[in-house]
């Protein structure tokens, strides 16, 4: 990996990357730098508090590389200080970066990554301001939206452009947008786009009417927020036959009562004391699980199988994954593992344990 870094003066800094071994294990070329955010994209997430009180901090976030050079499952490794939300803006500026995919044997793997950026230069309270007159402090940014509403996988493919498509060329962009009182965006503009002269950042700007903020519990005021959302346009999702979805995140998991419930009763009888399943579905309007089938069961004579199917209900899926790709419409398969408590324990049934694989 080259060890470039990024300086953007009073404001903040980007240090390279450290590498981490890949879940396949080690990869013959590790993860490198594509895009990087820009100074003002910077700003833009710099912690409110932190800002009012003219405190600079760093944070170092670890974060997996997709088969497209997104990054996601980013968790905040460390941040200083602790208490002032430098981990969370480094979050925030994970739709900005780009990287060539880890290699090994010649193919895209999913890689890892840790990534120290360092806050600093502000040195000034609230009261300040950006080229153009544009006072800092009166910001409000969503980082890390969860959608109850996205583009589905066909809309995407739609989407494509033509350009791109007809050279197997593939792409993304990042988009800033304003929310109304309704969790819709408007007033959208381009952050990022790679590779440009291919208008993939007008295709991403053209499913923004198809976004909607999932509902907040705590009836936040969403007008005036500002938020972002990234597309990845990967050729391969150009084949109907082809699902590209990455890896959703569960919103809604079965309960430990449903699991328990639909045990079967004769493995229960005979002291089975665990299963795995695998099924395949489809991801329907909201993330909900649909048409499933099973694929394997073992053991295979006392009805995990349908007892997994039963479950399906219980289960939702992010309609937008962190990697900018749709779930809707395609196919998620499902490995869910038994587990039944001893006989002695009281505590309740965990619940399956499920890893999805899109």
């Amino acid at each position: 990996m080259r060890l470039t870094a990024l300086a953007l003066c009073a404001a903040a800094t980007l240090v390279a990357p450290a590498a981490a071994q890949t879940p396949e294990g080690s990869p013959d070329v590790l993860p490198d730098w594509l895009r990087m955010p820009t100074q003002a994209q910077l700003m833009a997430v710099f912690p409110t508090k932190a800002m009012q009180k003219g405190v600079d901090g760093e944070a170092t976030i670890g974060c997996k590389v997709s088969l497209q050079g997104a990054l996601f499952e980013c968790i905040v490794l460390s941040e200083e200080p602790a208490d002032l939300g430098f981990g969370q803006a480094a979050i925030a500026l994970t739709p900005q970066f780009l990287m060539k995919p880890a290699m090994k044997d010649g193919q895209p793997v999913v890689g890892g990554v840790r990534i120290p950026i360092s806050f600093k230069g502000i040195g000034t309270r609230t009261g300040s301001h950006i080229s153009g007159g544009q006072q800092l402090m009166t910001r409000r940014f969503l980082g890390r939206p969860l959608w109850a509403d996205a583009p589905s996988h066909a809309e995407t493919a739609a989407a494509y452009p033509e350009k791109a498509a007809a050279e197997g060329i593939g792409g993304s962009a990042t988009i800033r947008c304003a929310l109304n009182e309704y969790g819709r965006l408007r007033a959208c503009t381009t952050l990022s786009e790679t590779p440009r002269g291919y208008g993939f950042a007008k295709a991403a700007r053209a499913l923004s009417e198809q976004f909607a903020l999932a509902p907040s519990p705590d009836e936040v005021e969403l007008r005036g927020i500002e938020t972002q959302y990234m597309v990845t346009f990967d050729p391969a999702m150009l084949d109907p036959d082809k699902r590209v979805i990455g890896k959703p995140q569960w919103t809604q998991l079965p309960s430990a009562g449903a699991v328990d419930d639909g045990y079967p009763a004769e493995a229960r009888a005979k002291g089975i004391s665990g299963a795995r399943v695998v099924i395949n579905c489809v991801v329907g309007a909201g993330g909900t699980v649909q048409d499933c089938q099973v694929t394997s069961e073992e053991p295979a004579e006392f009805g995990f199988g349908q007892a997994a199917l039963a479950l399906a209900p219980h289960f939702r899926l992010s309609v937008w994954t962190d990697q900018g790709l749709p779930t809707v419409g395609g196919r998620i398969t499902l490995p869910i593992r038994y587990e039944l408590p001893p006989a002695a324990d009281p505590s309740p049934s965990a619940g399956p344990q499920v890893e999805p694989e899109g």
